[in-house]
């Protein structure tokens, strides 16, 4: 079964963005705006739902509400570039996304709700610098699988050394 994600959100090119990153990742991707959330989430049954918070005519957090009445076995993300409160949200959220997102970010933020099988863990100090952007690592006191910076794996590379 592929891994599927619905992507709620007004501002079309943050929506693309993370439909690039989550294709990356393994996921199919579709769109919906706030007025269809609900009924493409029936439709397409995802397992991850990533709703922004500031609509029009609704908050995210009442919209992943009523998918999670819909389908509880989804993990809902809550999306924004504004700083929210966890007390301040429905506590159907599982997470909250800060945007703009890195690779990075949404890699460790899909780990920290279980959806992502990628996990971010730490392997040993054998590189310094990433092999993809070329930043330097030397400010981790452990190495790592994903660079921080571009996100990109740099296990394999550093498991060669």
């Amino acid at each position: 079964m592929n891994k599927r994600a619905l992507l709620v959100n007004d501002s079309r090119f943050e929506s693309l963005i993370m439909r690039d990153m989550l294709n990356d990742l393994g996921y199919d991707v579709e769109f919906a705006d706030e007025f269809d959330a609900l009924y493409e989430a029936e439709q397409f049954e995802p397992n991850l739902v990533i709703v922004n918070y500031i609509m029009r005519k609704t908050r995210g957090d009442k919209l992943i509400k009523d998918i999670k009445t819909s389908i509880p076995d989804s993990k809902c993300l809550l999306s924004s570039n504004n700083i929210i409160k966890r007390e301040k949200i429905e506590e159907s959220v599982d997470g909250i996304l800060h945007t703009p997102l890195s690779m990075f970010t949404l890699k460790d933020s899909l780990n920290r709700i279980g959806e992502n099988e990628d996990v971010i863990r730490f392997i040993g100090k054998d590189i310094s610098y990433c092999p993809h952007c070329s930043s330097d690592l030397s400010d981790f006191n452990e190495g790592i699988v994903f660079c921080p910076y571009c996100g990109k794996s740099i296990k394999q590379q550093a498991s060669n050394k």
